[in-house]
């Protein structure tokens, strides 16, 4: 049921909103399992690999070792293409998941620009990460670079499309679901440009030093930022439960 308040302004329904919370625990989920298999593939680097060649670790560092974005030369490293392209495609789906959450939340006064704006702003940052994941995945099941390696329309989105559309919904989000604003400022470290941002900061305090290629666990990091993403994911959906726990 929906009530009135003391101003005459109608206040948020009473009954639980099922739907934005089974949105937010399948992000949390989609996200952890996406930051489980990038992990994996992370350890098929610097620690398989790195193990196969004692003595020679600057060689593991190597850009022509990179599967997160693989392009002519490369060199595959077991399955870590397949599982970082796997995990990113599941990233994909939990910020499809993510969007259900916060649209399902009842809103006192919708602002439709906002209604129409955000599942296409989603839709944009979850195409985006569906390519970065196609491209992985099927690299590594060829052992070899995709055709999207080439392409002029698909690399800008990827980059741009993805960068700008996770900052807009976390501003649109702001006021709907501050755990899914932050959830995208978390996601933004699996951007590209987050990447490199991660490979100067965070993973190179992890190593000790910058790389003069990749710094080791790049990957794992920006793993850790979709982990993030999905423990906000958990937090968004107890803050629903507990919100309308309150008002019954």
């Amino acid at each position: 049921m929906s009530a009135t308040n003391k101003t005459g302004q109608p206040e948020l329904a009473i009954r639980l909103p099922k739907a934005s919370v089974f949105g937010f625990l399948a992000a949390a989920v989609l996200f952890l399992a996406s930051a489980v298999l990038q992990h994996l593939g992370s350890i098929q680097r610097w620690v398989v690999l790195r193990g196969q060649r004692p003595g020679n670790e600057l060689s593991v560092e190597d850009h022509l070792l990179d599967y997160s974005f693989p392009a002519d030369p490369w060199e595959p490293i077991g399955t870590a293409a397949q599982l970082f392209g796997a995990g990113t495609l599941l990233q994909a789906l939990g910020v499809l998941a993510m969007a259900v959450g916060v649209l399902a939340v009842p809103r006192v006064a919708p602002n439709r620009i906002g209604i129409v704006t955000e599942p296409v702003l989603a839709l944009l940052v979850a195409a985006a990460f569906a390519v970065l994941g196609a491209h992985a995945l099927i690299s590594g099941i060829n052992a070899a670079p995709s055709d999207l390696q080439h392409s002029s329309v698909l690399l800008p989105l990827m980059v741009w499309g993805g960068l700008g559309g996770m900052v807009a919904l976390a501003w649109l989000w702001a006021g709907m679901s501050k755990a899914a604003s932050v959830a995208c400022v978390f996601l933004l470290g699996s951007n590209m440009f987050g990447g490199a941002i991660a490979n100067f900061t965070i993973a190179a305090m992890i190593a000790g030093y910058v790389s003069h290629d990749t710094t080791p666990w790049l990957e794992s990091v920006v793993a850790g930022s979709t982990a993030a993403a999905a423990l906000a994911m958990i937090f968004a959906a107890g803050t629903v439960v507990r919100r309308y726990r309150h008002a019954e």
